[in-house]
């Protein structure tokens, strides 16, 4: 910046040259241009969402309620009463008793005196069984 303001105050044929002013005056521009861009850069980096600081909608779990019944199997029926607890009607004696569940995604965990029961959600109106609940049920509305 010294040699520019050695170059500025510079006579030239006893004036001052107003060459060298513009050219100050256009190198200051340009230097002011550049600054702001790189800073508008800069700060533009740090603007994308990151997935630490986002929130995060998790899609609401549809409550199991209501009855599922098959016809062929070991279990007549699943009753869904409340966010765990399911009675369940066996094919034989047709004797009502009631457990707990676990809901894992698409997967129906029921827990039973001998074993666990395995569902799947096929969709809202229809579970497969698998293993002792081996069998397709379907949701009656009354």
């Amino acid at each position: 910046m010294k040699n520019v303001k050695k170059e500025f105050f510079k006579k030239k044929n006893g004036e001052f040259s107003v060459g060298n002013y513009t050219q100050i005056k256009t190198i200051m521009k340009t230097k002011s241009l550049l600054l702001i861009l790189l800073v508008g850069f800069v700060s533009c980096k740090d603007f994308k969402p990151s997935k630490e600081n986002a929130i995060l909608i998790e899609p609401k779990e549809q409550v199991l309620e209501g009855t599922y019944v098959s016809n062929d199997g070991l279990y007549k029926s699943f009753t869904f009463k409340g966010s765990s607890t399911v009675v369940i009607k066996d094919n034989i004696f047709g004797f009502d008793f009631a457990s707990s569940y676990e809901r894992d995604g698409n997967l129906i965990r029921i827990r039973t005196d001998q074993s666990d029961l395995l569902l799947e959600i096929v969709t809202p109106d229809s579970l497969v069984g698998e293993g002792f609940a081996k069998g397709s049920f379907k949701k009656v509305y009354n």
